[in-house]
């Protein structure tokens, strides 16, 4: 009779025991949420409200590409050809996310891969918040000239964005 209440007071505290660990180990995981929505780039006014470093810039050669925790990037050796908001340098390294094939992640005409030789407009952010290098949240091609954009950007900063919409997207990881 004694060695059956030993068993079941083991099991007992053993059951305990594995239930709080568990637990333990699920509420001291660390979880993130955040949007996944973008802002609607292909209004000027947006982004010119959504980036505080805008320029028209030439691609002077791609410097890398790589892969990392399964994304792939491509960095740029741009030269300022006009700073059309905030304080941009004559000459610095972009990056960009690609797809590992080197091509644009999204497809659209604000997010194309910067090439040497062309002139495009670039809307800089940095990477991350631990990592303050130039990032191209928007890049297009600079159709309009140096001129012609200049003066696109300076009616679109004079605009006024529209307002966000509603972002219902929300990821718990």
């Amino acid at each position: 009779m004694m060695k059956a209440r030993v068993w079941m007071v083991a099991g007992i505290a053993s059951g305990v025991f594995l239930a709080g660990g568990g637990w333990y180990a699920l509420a001291s995981a660390e979880s993130t949420s955040h949007a996944v929505c973008d802002v609607d780039l292909s209004k000027d006014a947006v982004v010119a409200d959504e980036f505080e470093r805008l320029a028209v810039v030439e691609a002077v050669r791609t410097t890398r590409s790589w892969e990392e925790s399964g994304s792939a990037y491509r960095s740029s050796e741009v030269r300022l050809l006009r700073a059309l908001q905030g304080t941009v340098p004559e000459s610095f390294t972009v990056t960009q996310g690609v797809t590992p094939k080197g091509e644009p992640v999204h497809d659209d005409p604000v997010h194309v891969v910067l090439e040497p030789g062309h002139r495009y407009v670039v809307g800089l952010t940095d990477m991350d918040d631990n990592d303050p290098r130039p990032w191209a949240g928007y890049s297009a091609l600079a159709k309009g000239g140096v001129e012609g954009e200049v003066a696109r950007w300076r009616d679109a900063r004079s605009a006024v964005a529209p307002p966000a919409k509603p972002c219902n997207d929300v990821v718990v990881e």
